[in-house]
């Protein structure tokens, strides 16, 4: 007697989905209709100013992200979809690469939206996506010690205040979470080095450095003479006309 095979039935659910809102076709209050089923979910800053390869812009939509604590068939995900007005909701294999996406954060050839834009419902916590691989976290803590180096910072409560006035969210991070030995050990040596026991003055503060940048970009000066003129790098340099 033959063997009847049974053949295993691909498990189409999945935790977490996503889908698209367009503001044309949503209901006004689209947000209250989403949470009123109590979910942990993540809206992206209005998409206002992505192209098509024509170059032609694409339609305003958000990118919403939806998290279950279990398994979702598609049917269970449209009859909230369809509450909204959201055309058909994908399956989520890679939520780190998605909520990335809401910011494009890794495609820097597409338009960069801010990362404090980003919406969380529910209590949704998306934090551990953007957290840095080693590599990288040794990369911004480089360009953070180089900027303090530059700017002659010797007080580290003044470095977290530029940080946070100023949105260098990966440069806080490594301040506070990963490297503070290490700043406050580099801020505390500019500090020692311009503050000698016979009191020496010091080499100009931040605020002048960036008013002279400001002036002398103003003036005309180019940037090689800017940086050679007041010893910081190009990157600092650029940092300061922006403030």
């Amino acid at each position: 007697m033959a063997k009847k095979v049974i053949q295993k039935q691909k498990d189409n659910r999945a935790r977490v989905w996503s889908f698209i809102v367009y503001p044309e076709s949503a209901p006004q209050n689209w947000r209250d209709v989403l949470d009123k089923y109590h979910l942990a979910w993540v809206e992206s800053p209005l998409h206002d100013k992505d192209k098509n390869p024509d170059g032609s812009v694409k339609k305003p939509h958000w990118h919403i992200v939806i998290f279950f604590e279990g398994k979702k068939s598609f049917e269970q995900i449209q009859e909230i979809t369809s509450q909204v007005n959201a055309p058909i909701p994908q399956k989520v294999a890679n939520p780190k690469g998605l909520v990335r996406y809401l910011i494009h954060m890794d495609n820097p050839e597409k338009y960069q939206y801010k990362r404090e834009e980003i919406l969380c419902h529910g209590g949704a916590d998306i934090e551990k996506y953007f957290e840095l691989s080693m590599s990288s976290r040794n990369e911004v803590l480089k360009e953070a010690m180089e900027f303090i180096t530059d700017s002659e910072i010797d007080n580290y409560a003044d470095f977290i205040v530029y940080c946070l006035k100023h949105n260098e969210n990966d440069w806080f991070d490594i301040a506070v979470n990963h490297n503070t030995l290490a700043i406050n050990k580099l801020i505390d040596a500019i500090y020692q080095r311009n503050h000698p026991k016979y009191d020496e003055p010091k080499n100009g503060s931040l605020d002048e450095k960036v008013a002279q940048v400001k002036q002398m970009r103003k003036d005309g000066v180019k940037w090689s003479v800017i940086v050679d003129t007041l010893g910081i790098s190009l990157a600092t340099a650029k940092r300061y006309l922006k403030k």
